[in-house]
C-alpha cells in the first residue's frame, strides 16, 4: 500500500550536478520507503499536538514552558538515550515504519546520515530570514550540508583547554597558549611531578580528533558539483597526527578511553592536569570529579598561529524535522521559540546542571545566569567561551555515515598501544569509509 504523503511544497531549482552529491541516495531512501508500510506521520492529524524525541539536559523543562504558554499548540516530549544504539537506532525504525515524531534532536555529526536516508525534511524555504541571523554562520555550518538546511542548530562548541591550577602552579607551569608551549609544559609536568601527565588522548573519541582537524585547516569530508571527496590525509590532518602521535610516544599524555574509570581515577587523584572540551563538558568534568572543585580553570584553546587564531567544534545539537512530519511549519515555530526565546533556554537550564552554550547570542546571558560556577572558582565561563565562539571554524562538513566512520578509526585508535600510529588509524578509516558511501548510491572520490 503506498504511503500517503503531504502534498509536496514547491522547492527551489537545483542544479543538475546536485544529484551526483546526495540526491541519488536520498531517492534510493525515500523510494524504499514508500514500499515500507501505510501507517506514516503525515496519516496523523495535523492539528494534533507536536512529537518531540531527544536526549538533551532540560528538554522536559523547556516543553512544561512550551506548554504552560501555547496551550492551544502542546508539544508531547519523549525522553530517549543518546548514541548510535540508542535514539539514533530508535528514530531509523520509526522512520522506516513511518511513525517517526515530529521534531528530533541529534548531534551535528549524525545529520548527513539521517537526511541521506531522507528522514530529515530540507528546511530552507521554512526558516526566516531573522532566524538565520540571530544564529550566525557558526552555528548554520552545523545545520546544513550541501547548502541546504537540514538541523536548527542549538548550542556551539569551541574546544576549550580546563586545567589544574594548582597542579600548574606548583610546578611552575604558565598556562600554554600555543601547542608548542603545551608540548613543553607536557615535557616540564612528566620531569617535575612523578606520575602525573599534562593531558589525555582518548582513542574512542573521534569528534576530539576532528576538532584538532578542523582547527589546524583539515577538511575530512567535501561535497562538489558532482561528487563528495574523502581525504583523511590532507596536510593539515597529518600535521595533527603527527603532534599528537609524537606527545604519546614520549610518554607525555594519559592514552585512556573518555568516561573510563581509568580516566575517572585519573583526573579525581590529580595524576592529569588537563582536558579539552567543549562547554558542554565544563558541567560534566564537575559531576565527574566533584572532590576537586575549586581547583579548575578553563582557558583558550592553544593555537598553531596565535597571529590567526581559530578553533574546531566538539560535538553540539541541532533539531531536526522529520520529512514525515505533516506539521513542519508548526515545528518550525517551535524550534524558533526553543534556539531564541531567553525563557526558553532559562527553562532548560534551570536545574543548573548543565553548561549547554546557546548558538542565540541574545542567550547567552540568561544561559549564564543559570550555571553555577563554583566548581571553577567562580570564572566566567560564558565570557570566556563568548571569545572563542567568534573563532569558530565555518565550513566543516561531516561524512554521511559518521557512525561507521567513527569506529573505524576507534578500531585503529584502540591499537596506539599496540604500535599502531594515528596515521595509520586515519588511513585505515578513510579506506573503509569509500566503499560503505559507494553503497549509498553516492559518487566518491578521494583527493
Amino acid at each position: 500500500m503506498p504511503r500517503p504523503r503531504p502534498p509536496a511544497r514547491p522547492a527551489p531549482a537545483q542544479p543538475p550536478s546536485r544529484r551526483g552529491v546526495i540526491g541519488a541516495a536520498l531517492l534510493a531512501a525515500l523510494t524504499a520507503g514508500t514500499a515500507a508500510g501505510c501507517g506514516t506521520a503525515a496519516s496523523r492529524d495535523p492539528d494534533g499536538p507536536l512529537t518531540l524525541w531527544s536526549a538533551l539536559r532540560g528538554t522536559d523543562t523547556l516543553v512544561a514552558e512550551w506548554n504552560a504558554r501555547n496551550p492551544e499548540d502542546p508539544v508531547v516530549f519523549d525522553m530517549v538515550t543518546s548514541g548510535l544504539a540508542g535514539g539514533n537506532a530508535k528514530l531509523s525504525n520509526a522512520a522506516q515504519a513511518g511513525n517517526a515524531p515530529d521534531i528530533v534532536s541529534l548531534v551535528d555529526a549524525d545529520l548527513p546520515s539521517f537526511a541521506i536516508d531522507g528522514v530529515c525534511a530540507d528546511l530552507t524555504g521554512l526558516v526566516p530570514p531573522r532566524l538565520r541571523t540571530a544564529l550566525g554562520p557558526q552555528a548554520w555550518t552545523n545545520g546544513e550540508i550541501d547548502g541546504r538546511i537540514y538541523g536548527i542548530p542549538l548550542d556551539l562548541g569551541p574546544m576549550l583547554l580546563v586545567y589544574r591550577e594548582d597542579i600548574l602552579d606548583a610546578h611552575g607551569i604558565e598556562v600554554p597558549t600555543t601547542w608548542d608551549a603545551y608540548h613543553q609544559a607536557a615535557r616540564k609536568l612528566r620531569r617535575d611531578a612523578r606520575g602525573v601527565r599534562l593531558g589525555t588522548f582518548h582513542p574512542n573519541a573521534y569528534n576530539v580528533l576532528a576538532a584538532h582537524a578542523m582547527q589546524s585547516g583539515g577538511q575530512w569530508f567535501r561535497t562538489s558539483e558532482d561528487a563528495w571527496t574523502v581525504d583523511f590525509l590532507d596536510d593539515p590532518t597529518l600535521r595533527v597526527a603527527a603532534y599528537w602521535q609524537r606527545l604519546i610516544d614520549e610518554d607525555l599524555l594519559m592514552v585512556a578511553p573518555g568516561s573510563s574509570q581509568e580516566w575517572m581515577s585519573a583526573l579525581a587523584g590529580g595524576r592529569v592536569a588537563s582536558h579539552l572540551v567543549g562547554p558542554w563538558g565544563l558541567a560534566a568534568l564537575s559531576r565527574t570529579v566533584p572532590d576537586t572543585a575549586g581547583r579548575w580553570r578553563a582557558a583558550p584553546l592553544p593555537q598553531w598561529d596565535p597571529g590567526r587564531p581559530v578553533v574546531g567544534t566538539d560535538g553540539v545539537s541541532v533539531h531536526v524535522v522529520t520529512a514525515d512530519s505533516n506539521r513542519k511549519e508548526r515545528a518550525m515555530r517551535f524550534l524558533e521559540w526553543l534556539t531564541t526565546a531567553p525563557e526558553a533556554i532559562t527553562a532548560r537550564l534551570s536545574s543548573g546542571t548543565s553548561s549547554l552554550f546557546p548558538a542565540a547570542p541574545a542567550l547567552v546571558e540568561p544561559a549564564s545566569r543559570q550555571f553555577e560556577p563554583d566548581f571553577y572558582a567562580g570564572q566566567d565561563l560564558y565570557g570566556l567561551v563568548t571569545g572563542q565562539a567568534r573563532l569558530l571554524r565555518t565550513g566543516w562538513t561531516w561524512g554521511p555515515r559518521m557512525q561507521a566512520t567513527a569506529t573505524s578509526l576507534h578500531h585503529g585508535l584502540a591499537r596506539l598501544r599496540y604500535g599502531t600510529t594515528i596515521t595509520d588509524a586515519l588511513r585505515a578509516a578513510e579506506a573503509e569509509t569509500l566503499p560503505d558511501m559507494r553503497s549509498l548510491g553516492l559518487s566518491v572520490r578521494t583527493a
